[in-house]
């Protein structure tokens, strides 16, 4: 059943094809008999061809149209995908970012340096503008740096307030930037 429902189209041209042979088969011997049936049945033929070569040069046409239409919004598709995943990789950046933040508050700088590597291994599925990626890239080496020095520290010897402030106020200056390059910012994703 489901054959005959995905090829009907095929198997109707198949029979009105069969039916036209058998037609000329019967008729051969009256149209080929009188010249004057023949040239008219060959005139038919060239115009039922010209007429049908018209139709399939249209179809095809009309085809590379829709072709073109569906991988232009296959591509508008994609890429919005390629939006909301990047958002989530900026979200979930953001998050791992407050939480290493927050740790740095309360001077656990091993789980901050853990929360801020994990942070710039997701980082690398960003893409954004060349000026805010190289902001960001400017500072990362130097906040580990300063995070896994600070895992030196002990109560005897604490991190100054100043390194401290400037770790912070560096990872709020990357929260920043990753929010600017966030590819699905407010409104542009609406439910339909």
């Amino acid at each position: 059943m489901n054959f005959l429902r995905n090829h009907w189209i095929r198997i109707a041209y198949l029979l009105i094809s069969l039916g036209v042979l058998l037609a000329s088969l019967k008729f051969k011997g009256e149209v080929i008999g009188n010249d004057s049936y023949l040239n008219e049945f060959s005139y038919f033929g060239v115009v039922a061809t010209l007429i049908a070569l018209l139709v399939a040069v249209f179809e095809v046409l009309h085809s590379v149209h829709v072709s073109k239409s569906i991988r232009d919004e296959a591509r508008n598709i994609l890429k919005q995908a390629r939006d909301v995943n990047g958002a989530s990789f900026v979200s979930e950046c953001l998050a791992v970012l407050d939480e290493a933040n927050e740790h740095v508050s309360g001077e656990r700088y091993v789980l901050s340096l853990k929360c801020f590597q994990h942070f710039r291994r997701t980082y690398l599925r960003i893409s954004g503008p060349e000026n805010l990626v190289n902001e960001i890239d400017g500072v990362l080496g130097d906040i580990e740096l300063s995070l896994q020095q600070a895992t030196h520290t002990s109560p005897q010897a604490p991190l100054g307030k100043g390194k401290r402030s400037k770790i912070q106020k560096d990872i709020l200056n990357i929260k920043r930037c990753l929010e600017e390059m966030n590819p699905a910012k407010r409104g542009e994703y609406v439910s339909s």
